[in-house]
Parts: C-alpha cells; structure tokens; sequence
C-alpha cells in the first residue's frame, strides 16, 4: 500500500501515514491526463486577440492612383490587406470561445490519475494538528521549497493565514480540484483531515 510522510507543525517526522488505494494508486492512463491538461488551460481562455479589418484601420478612402494606363496592378484602397498597414484578413475577431469540456467520468479519472502519479513520486506529504495553528507563516516555513498546492478543509483559517503568506504556495478545498494543478505543483500537501474528504468525494 502506497504512503505519505505525516509531519507535525513543527516540521517534525511523526509517522508514515496509508494513502488508499482507490485514490492514490490506480492505473494512470497519460493520454487521459494530456487530455486533461489540455482542457483545463483551454478554458482559462479569454478569447479577446483582436485584429482590425480592413474597415477598421485607419487609411484615407481616396483610390491610390487611377485605374487604367498606369501599367500596375489595379488597387482602390490603402486598407487592404496585401498593403503594409493595412488590415488584417481572417484575424481574430475578440469574439473567440475556447472552451472545452471533459466528461466528468473522465475529470474525475485524470484527476485520480494526476494524484496517484503524485504519490508514486512521493511528492505528498500530509500535516497534522493544523487545528492548532497559529496564524503565523514562520511556523510552517519547514514545507519545502518551490510550487506547492495545500489541499485542506474550509474553516481552518489560521492555518491557511498562516500558509497564504509562503512562496508559490496555493490553496484548494478538496471539491475543487483538478488534474491540472495538482501536475502543476512539485508538492502536495494534505492536512490529514482532508484524505477522508477526498475519498468520499471521488471514490467509485
């Protein structure tokens, strides 16, 4: 059976924390993760590139020279898209939808996927005693360094005031999750209460 290291809020090694299994150890299936990430980043899409037509430059509407017996190709205006400045053909109109969308089945796989990779790397380690925390960052600087995605229970607020304050550390409830950013992060860290959250919520 697949573990975490359990620290408490000293930073202190207490124990070798189960991880179960139907969570944190099933069959990842990379296609379904790529799949995953894609969509995620896919929807952070504002879709609002815009380039101007050629009626909406600015260019004077008076014709460049006459239309016959110059020898040159026939041309009406300075706005047309083969001219430098002129307008754009086929751009983006500011109108873009990139939204995508995954069956939940499969969200919920990915995300199942992303966690047990996560676990196999032994990049989760789990906190104890976050109920006494006390608000202060200096007392959970022991976490290591570099991205980091805290997954814990709502209402713990002293605890997350005093994680809110580390370097690129972020916050999710366990509802809230996704394949994505748990692959984004080098660490997990769960507070010891959240896994029981985590297995009602995503358990077949």
């Amino acid at each position: 059976m697949i573990s975490a290291v359990t620290y408490n809020l000293k930073g202190e090694k207490v124990e070798s924390t189960s991880l179960p299994g139907s969570i944190f150890e099933i069959k990842v299936k990379p296609v379904l993760l790529a799949q995953a990430v894609r969509v995620w980043l896919s929807n952070q899409r504002r879709g609002m590139a815009k380039t101007k037509t050629r009626s909406e430059v600015a260019k004077t509407t008076a014709k460049m020279y006459r239309q016959k017996g110059t020898g040159r190709a026939r041309h009406g205006s300075y706005a047309a898209p083969i001219f430098v400045g002129g307008g754009i053909a086929h751009g983006p109109s500011g109108k873009q939808n990139y939204k995508l969308s995954l069956p939940a089945k499969m969200r919920r796989l990915a995300l199942l996927g992303a966690l047990s990779v996560k676990a196999k790397a032994k990049e989760i380690l789990i906190v104890e005693g976050v109920d006494k925390a006390l608000g202060k960052t200096k007392q959970l600087a022991w976490l290591p360094a570099g991205k980091k995605l805290v997954i814990m229970e709502g209402g713990q607020t002293k605890f997350k005031r005093a994680i809110r304050n580390l370097e690129q550390t972020s916050v999710r409830g366990p509802e809230s999750l996704s394949a994505y950013e748990v692959l984004a992060h080098k660490q997990l860290v769960l507070t010891k209460e959240v896994i029981s959250s985590i297995k009602k919520i995503y358990a077949a």
